[in-house]
């Protein structure tokens, strides 16, 4: 196990001044299944820590789970097939990003047809998928998977992989990729009639919108523990075969959301702690 302390000081410091530290670190995948759930190796002594995802799933209401397992039920391969196309997406995001040849598959043409657009914002990028600054480059892993980690007051941790971070408008900006079925909304949809169609896809959409602002937070946190850099603000960009949509999320709410986050990595541990269920020998 790589042993260090929760940092006082940003993790490329602590890169430039004992390099060694990351070496047994780094000469692993990154990723580590425990209980059927995504972990990250970090160098915390604590060991692998949860991925932002995991702890977001794991912490959501009893009722949402029901909900997404029902849907999955009812929608068999539909899952699958998500994760697919936004695999690739994401992959031509990358490509595109590191100004590498872009090869869209052809059954996902129309979700990358806006994306060059909005990539184009970016007057220069730091990380896509993984880190391109070379004093970042310990935050790579041997199977090419990039990382931040962070923790809170109390040593708990987490990891998890920003998909862009570069200047775009003269801000440093953290960006989050996301390609869906329908559209995201920034608002409640409190104007349209409870129950209706179009309620519910307005509402889906501004749960995603929620879901992925909270993601922003884990990230922005976790970009400063590790990488030393405060952006200045947050962008979401979603990807749907009639559109490509882009938020900008201000410094002030990403502040908020750091905040909301803390407050969910506090629930999910100690739901674990309850629970009790970490068993080495499923790793």
């Amino acid at each position: 196990m790589v042993v260090a302390d929760i940092p006082t000081e940003p993790w490329y410091k602590r890169y430039s001044e004992e390099p060694e530290l990351f070496d047994e670190l780094n000469s692993k995948p990154a990723r580590v299944t425990i209980n059927g759930k995504r972990h990250y190796h970090t160098p915390f002594l604590t060991g692998p820590a949860p991925s932002v995802t995991t702890i977001i799933s794991e912490t959501a209401s009893e009722a949402n789970k029901k909900k997404l397992e029902m849907w999955s039920k009812n929608n068999p391969g539909m899952k699958e097939a998500a994760a697919e196309r936004g695999t690739a997406i994401h992959s031509c995001m990358e490509h595109y990003l590191k100004k590498e040849i872009v090869d869209v598959p052809e059954e996902y043409e129309e979700f990358w047809s806006g994306m060059p657009q909005i990539l184009d914002q970016f007057q220069e990028v730091v990380w896509a998928e993984t880190p391109l600054w070379e004093k970042h480059k310990f935050a790579l892993s041997e199977d090419g998977v990039g990382r931040v980690w962070g923790c809170d007051e109390e040593g708990r941790a987490w990891s998890g992989s920003p998909d862009i971070i570069g200047v775009a408008g003269n801000k440093l900006t953290l960006a989050d990729l996301k390609t869906s079925n329908g559209p995201y909304y920034r608002r409640w949809p409190k104007n349209l009639e409870k129950g209706s169609p179009e309620w519910r896809a307005n509402l889906a959409g501004y749960m995603k919108f929620s879901k992925c602002c909270l993601q922003l937070g884990a990230y922005d946190l976790g970009i400063e523990q590790t990488l030393g850099m405060r952006v200045q603000q947050g962008a979401i960009i979603v990807s749907t075969k009639d559109k490509t949509q882009l938020f900008l999320i201000t410094r002030n709410h990403l502040n908020i959301m750091r905040e909301k986050w803390l407050k969910v990595v506090q629930e999910y541990y100690e739901q674990i702690k309850v629970m009790d269920d970490y068993d080495p020998d499923l790793v």
